[in-house]
């Protein structure tokens, strides 16, 4: 069993709500504080040690609180590839203003003594270590027994976590028993902003049991002001010791010292309160930070977890999914529930979701597509008023996609392949894929349309997603090529999702998705003019809707190159890619990985046709599923965390079950046995949304056919069943999914029927009954 797997394998809480380690290496803290990070979406807190101030260990990220820096753009053809394949750099849109997400300082710092010295990990003899992360409650936990080398035992325990009811707190509480010895010891406690070079800080505030720091950051003008409360307790009664100040290397610190006798416990209990001048409805931050900070002191920590607590438990009641019978498993699951609840900075639209969430400073804290196709249905179908949020981001962005594609000499809008609060283009020249990846504009009205179909919410469709899925596709419009001779439509010089192969023709994936966006459009504008025409007349004017532009949008999706050999089942990937190599001979040394130019070889980064299958698989047979599973996946070479977990899927909907246990094991362990070896920098939160995907979509078989839920299971043999909550229109339901057989519950307060389906078989469920649909899966 590797480290990873011990790591993440069962611990005495069978129900598996738990992440667990038991022994201590420093060279495992880069690591360990992405795998302990804990949040609530307005904030991540990676899980450093108090004690410790380490760079890319520590780390609090706040949801839209970034810095601008300037970096200048690398736009040479280098290399024999770029020559042969690269556009024209000089044409190329150069951003060289950048936003980052800010490492913001450390509120966690706390540095002890006893007996006047210092507390470390590898000082004396460690008896006893254990870190675990509770899921169910977002608290960490770690324990420690030391022997300091002279025979006296100390016992620590450390506690922490992220408000999730008030989600500008972090509660913090360190107890500390002198198990054979009377003690003197010594707090340092306050906050470490040492480790970046980026705030300009200064005390706002003082206080006999804190202070309060405010943190300024002069590229954009924000301030954050995070204010500190102490609360010292011997053995349960509160202690009155005296504080005094201090500031050396940026760490601003209240300092105490008192005595404590054999087999007593002294607990520190440390409130911080954070806001910042961008948080809306809020005219003074530094009261709101003190008052909150100062209201959760007095209350302590074991009153305010209980709330927060609260919040957790009724998050977890829609968004649960619980396996029977497989222990290792429903712990991967959760831990990617959980790490999708904390990523959601909902209800603030202002922002999405980072490529590593909140839990690290990988990419910037930049937004890619994968916001879009991996994580929303998540979203969509447990937290629907979460999804809403992440779609009105998108909406938000608008003028600047369309600033993008105007860049470019065209209209409509073009959303960039990576960006931040101001919706711009963030990725480096340098990266081929990122200019001819515009897949990302029909991902983002693709997965509008999707939100509107589970969501039923049509409101913001007509209010919002509608305007950007009219601007996507009047940019997709102008990317289009015009084949006279076949009566079809192409598109050339893009790339899809596998960033291996950046610059193709025809790449399915686009092909597809682009031809779907514009048929919908198409139809929604038809169907608002039916339901409200006033309301179209209105979003016409606005937009200038040409007369005929629907019509000419809904002839080319119709007659979009799309081919499908009938004969194998076989969907090329791009033009040419059945005549590429099939070795993973190194033949360039470009960006890339084998095959590095790029024309040569079929390896494939992450999936094209695969991912395609299960963003419409209403459309394809179950021979197109197992024809381009058997061909594509010899070439697939895992290199984004974004790939096993959609072969999971995939493999799960044709009925490789053990193979989709494979894949689906192999992205819950992802950021664990640090699959790509930079897992350090954050947890890859795409990957958590396609798991969640694998589960529901692949196992439990679930798909929207029109108005009705269809189940069609393949469940591993070790699973007894698969369970979880789906939201409906507007209704939830409670699915239990056998493989020979789903039972679904409707919600006591469902205002109308849902329809089921599953096994050849359709049904309705009216509130408060339970239906059971039994046959052999497909």
């Amino acid at each position: 069993m590797t480290d990873g797997e011990k790591d993440i394998a069962a611990s005495a809480d069978a129900a598996g709500w738990t992440i667990e380690e038991h022994s201590y290496h420093p060279a495992r803290e880069p690591l360990g504080g992405t795998q302990y990070c804990i949040g609530n979406g307005y904030m991540g807190l990676r899980g450093s040690y108090e004690e410790l101030g380490t760079k890319d260990v520590q780390g609090l990220f706040v949801a839209g609180v970034f810095h601008r820096r300037l970096r200048k753009q690398f736009c040479r053809a280098d290399t024999f590839c770029r020559k042969q394949y690269i556009f024209d750099e000089e044409a190329m849109t150069t951003p060289e203003e950048i936003c980052e997400i800010q490492n913001l300082p450390d509120p966690l710092f706390v540095q002890m003594q006893v007996h006047d010295r210092p507390f470390r990990l590898w000082d004396g003899e460690l008896l006893e270590y254990r870190r675990r992360l509770d899921l169910r409650t977002g608290e960490l936990v770690r324990t420690v027994r030391r022997d300091d080398g002279e025979g006296r035992i100390t016992r620590f325990e450390f506690r922490r976590f992220c408000g999730m009811d008030r989600r500008h707190l972090i509660m913090q509480r360190i107890c500390v028993t002198p198990e054979n010895h009377d003690a003197v010891l010594a707090f340092r406690s306050g906050i470490d902003a040492g480790l970046n070079d980026t705030c300009e800080d200064t005390i706002h505030e003082e206080a006999e049991d804190g202070f309060t720091l405010r943190s300024t950051l002069p590229s954009t003008g924000v301030s954050v002001f995070q204010a500190v409360r102490h609360r010292i307790l011997a053995d349960g009664r509160p202690a009155d010791p005296a504080w005094s100040r201090g500031e050396r290397l940026r760490r601003h610190t209240a300092s105490t010292r008192l005595e404590v006798a054999k087999g007593e416990t002294v607990v520190l209990e440390k409130s911080c309160a954070l806001y910042s001048s961008r948080d809306p409805d809020l005219d003074d931050p530094a009261e709101a930070a003190v008052e909150l900070a100062d209201r959760a002191a007095a209350e302590g920590y074991d009153a305010a977890f209980g709330s927060h607590a609260e919040a957790w438990r009724r998050l977890w009641r829609e968004t649960d999914i619980r396996i029977e019978n497989g222990p290792d498993d429903q712990r991967m699951i959760r831990f990617a529930i959980f790490h999708l609840i904390i990523a959601s900075p909902h209800p603030d639209s202002s922002v999405s979701i980072a490529a590593k969430s909140l839990s690290g400073y990988g990419y910037g804290g930049c937004v890619f597509w994968d916001d879009d196709i991996n994580l929303a249905p998540f979203y969509q179908w447990a937290l629907p008023e979460y999804a809403r949020s992440h779609h009105r981001y998108r909406t938000r962005m608008l003028d600047a996609a369309r600033e993008y594609a105007q860049s470019e000499g065209r209209e409509g809008a073009r959303y960039p392949w990576q960006s931040s609060v101001s919706g711009h283009e963030h990725a480096p020249v340098s990266i081929n894929c990122s200019r001819t990846q515009i897949h990302v504009v029909p991902d983002v009205a693709h997965s509008i349309f999707r939100y509107a179909a589970t969501s039923g919410d049509r409101e913001f469709l007509y209010r919002h997603g509608l305007e950007a899925a009219v601007e996507s596709s009047r940019y997709m419009m102008q990317r289009l090529v015009r084949h006279e001779a076949e009566d079809r439509y192409e598109i050339h010089g893009v790339g899809g999702p596998d960033e291996y192969h950046p610059i193709t023709n025809n790449n399915a994936y686009t092909n597809w998705t682009t031809a779907e966006v514009l048929l919908r459009t198409a139809d929604a504008l038809d169907a608002l003019r039916a339901e409200d025409a006033d309301r179209a007349r209105e979003l016409e004017a606005r937009l200038q809707l040409r007369d005929g532009e629907p019509a000419r949008w809904r002839e080319a999706g119709q007659k979009m190159f799309r081919p499908v050999d009938e004969t194998t089942g076989l969907i090329p990937q791009c033009d040419g890619f059945f005549d590429l190599q099939d070795d993973w001979e190194r033949v360039g040394s470009d960006w890339g990985g084998p095959g590095a130019e790029y024309h040569r070889c079929k390896g494939i980064k992450q999936p094209d046709v695969i991912l395609l299958l299960t963003l419409f698989p209403e459309q394809f047979e179950r021979r197109h599923w197992v024809a381009n599973w058997d061909y594509y996946e010899r070439f697939i070479l895992h290199g984004s965390s974004l790939s096993p977990s959609i072969h999971a899927l995939a493999a799960a909907k044709i009925g490789l079950v053990q193979r989709a246990r494979y894949y689906f094991r192999l992205a819950g362990s992802f950021d664990f046995e640090d699959y790509n070896n930079d897992s350090e920098a954050g947890i890859h939160i795409g990957n958590c949304g396609g798991l969640w995907q694998a589960a529901i979509y692949g196992f439990a078989g679930l798909e929207l056919r029109g108005d009705t839920l269809y189940f069609d299971p393949h469940l591993p043999e070790e699973w007894g069943a698969i369970s979880f909550r789906l939201h409906f229109r507007g209704q939830a339901v409670d699915a239990a999914v056998r493989s020979g057989g789903v039972e679904i519950r409707a919600d006591e307060s469902n205002p109308a029927p849902v329809r089921i389906g599953g096994f050849g078989r359709t049904d309705e469920v009216r509130a408060g009954e339970t239906k059971e649909l039994t046959g052999h899966a497909s």
